[in-house]
């Protein structure tokens, strides 16, 4: 479909993916070479719009299910997201072809649909913790360094740290912090709470078992 941004600019056309649960809407008009890999962008995230929101729930919140990729010629970076719409980077698409869990990763963020105040490095955790666990498992992880690597490195290494949690102490935790973080209730004191010890001793313990 096209919509007329002005009486003299040329109409955009805007790409439409839907289906029953969910619907994209892609922008590549200022990235024209890059329609087609909108389009697959665009039906990745209608796919994984439910998957997302089942892996992420909590008590009285419903989902978005639509969701708005443009990609920006001048976008310096990767990708953000920001309400219903994620900006993505032209130039990084076109150097990183196969990099789809970047967009499962920002649609994480627009399930996700935190108030402001919580942590960022969490935040971005569970969005990279569904990415490698859940789209990408098998992809391969980056090897921490123990006297540099931290929780609060956010991304994989955070992810990494919650799926050793989930699967080696207290299952659950990442739908407990989702909720909290959701509500605008997160504190430090979860972790012990959850889980029994501080973040800082389960980081420590996740730091042992990466020994050999």
């Amino acid at each position: 479909m096209a919509f007329d941004s002005g009486l003299h600019a040329e109409p955009r056309t805007i790409v439409k993916i839907g289906a029953k649960d969910a619907s994209a809407l892609v922008d590549a008009n200022d990235a024209p070479d890059l329609k087609e890999w909108g389009n697959k962008a665009g039906t990745l995230c209608v796919e994984w719009f439910p998957k997302i929101a089942a892996l992420l729930p909590s008590v009285g919140f419903a989902a978005p299910k639509e969701v708005t990729l443009y990609f920006d010629p001048k976008m310096k970076g990767v990708a953000h997201a920001l309400g219903g719409k994620i900006t993505i980077s032209a130039a990084f698409v076109r150097a990183h072809p196969d990099d789809f869990g970047m967009v499962v990763h920002e649609l994480t963020h627009v399930v996700q649909s935190y108030p402001p105040g919580g942590p960022g490095w969490l935040v971005e955790g569970i969005a990279d913790y569904i990415r490698i666990v859940h789209f990408e498992p098998k992809a391969p992880r980056p090897k921490l360094d123990a006297a540099k690597a931290s929780y609060k490195d956010a991304y994989k290494t955070t992810a990494m740290f919650l799926e050793w949690i989930e699967l080696h102490h207290t299952a659950g935790v990442v739908v407990k912090m989702n909720a909290a973080l959701r509500g605008g209730a997160y504190k430090d004191e979860l972790w012990s709470s959850l889980t029994g010890k501080t973040v800082d001793e389960l980081w420590a313990l996740f730091m042992k078992s990466l020994q050999p």
